[in-house]
């Protein structure tokens, strides 16, 4: 039995544990934004900053990740609008770690997950961060979960 850090385990459904690090920054700095336009009475800065800082919010609060071993699936949820992308893991095909850097400040890192549907190679995000070895440690968790169930 392997001890999970990222993930919520429900009979055979592993739950993502929500990562509110990026998004909550940008959440926070549409608010200060908003807070700035009231300070100054700018009622557009208020109203534009205000709603996507709400928007931005509810987004963060829909994303989610889960592995399903009775569907044998992937289920990924990014953003507001879009439905949830569901993937089989016999489809599945590797992780890529994409990490951003300006001025040797490493500003954003994520995860990806490379899947083939109708015979051409998908991408989706899974996180993001602001380390490597964070993003490393839940594709470290996410394989011991798929090991675990190929056994």
């Amino acid at each position: 039995m392997i001890e999970l850090k990222k993930f919520t385990k429900e009979g055979n459904l592993y739950v993502m544990k929500r990562q509110y690090g990026f998004g909550l920054i940008v959440v926070l700095a549409m608010i200060a934004f908003t807070v700035g336009g009231i300070y100054y009475k700018n009622n557009a800065v208020i109203g534009i900053f205000g709603v996507l800082a709400v928007i931005c919010f509810i987004a963060i609060w829909q994303e989610g990740f889960s592995i399903d071993l009775d569907q044998n699936e992937f289920r990924i949820k990014n953003g507001l609008i879009n439905k949830p992308v569901l993937i089989p893991i016999a489809n599945f095909l590797n992780f890529e770690l994409v990490k951003v850097k300006h001025n040797l400040i490493t500003t954003n890192v994520s995860l990806n997950l490379y899947y083939r549907k109708e015979n051409k190679e998908k991408c989706t995000g899974i996180a993001q961060g602001f380390t490597t070895r964070s993003m490393q440690n839940l594709m470290n968790e996410i394989n011991e979960i798929l090991d675990e169930h190929s056994r």
